[in-house]
């Protein structure tokens, strides 16, 4: 865990070097306690900057392709992050349920619902293995987060690869935290759909408070 939290302490560090980070609403992360944070996917870089919005230690649901990368690889184990495999349903579920069993320890967890990492400037439609882990959590929060100021920069998908541009310092983004999501009142709050669309909404309403 020593090591795990030096890790984390320099990629805290080298984030606030390429970028100009401005978190908004970081005090609805609970400060103890499970929590389920969700979030649009738009590059390489989302994981260590949704960090930067807690001093507590987050749990990362990581899409097996990108685990398996070799250079992300070590990073992601240091982390504690939980592969996500893409080929298989019941290797699927059953990371799902780690996710939601570390939720129930207390832990907080965060995924990217849309699958795959941003191709176009748009959001896609979450996928409904979210809905394995929010369903029944009642009184557990999911935190929905939108990042914005990303897609194209260096570490994003646009122009089809990454690194299509220079790596410049300093580039600003917006880390926009949501209200608290409750199931305990109405299960439908937590479905994939709904889910989607808080987070879009998080989207339109971010540009109002950067120009603020």
């Amino acid at each position: 865990m020593l090591v795990s939290r030096a890790i984390r302490l320099v990629l805290w560090s080298l984030a606030n070097l390429f970028f100009k980070i401005r978190i908004i609403g970081a005090d609805n992360i609970p400060a103890q306690g499970g929590a389920l944070l969700i979030s649009n996917h738009v590059s390489y870089a989302d994981s260590i900057l949704i960090g930067c919005a807690t001093p507590r230690f987050i749990r990362f649901l990581i899409w097996q392709p990108l685990y398996d990368l070799k250079w992300l690889k070590p990073f992601c184990r240091l982390l504690f992050a939980i592969p996500l495999p893409t080929r298989s349903p019941k290797e699927s579920l059953r990371a799902l349920r780690n996710a939601r069993a570390e939720l129930e320890k207390g832990s907080l967890v965060c995924i990217f619902p849309e699958g795959e990492m941003a191709r176009t400037s748009h959001m896609k439609p979450f996928e409904r293995g979210v809905e394995v882990i929010a369903r029944g959590l009642e009184s557990t929060p999911i935190i929905p987060i939108y990042l914005d100021g990303l897609w194209g920069h260096a570490l994003s998908r646009k122009g089809g690869r990454v690194f299509a541009t220079r790596l410049t310092l300093r580039h600003p983004v917006t880390v926009y935290i949501g209200d608290p999501i409750f199931s305990e009142s109405n299960p439908g709050n937590v479905d994939a759909e709904h889910l989607y669309q808080r987070v879009l909404e998080l989207g339109s309403q971010v540009q109002s408070c950067v120009n603020e």
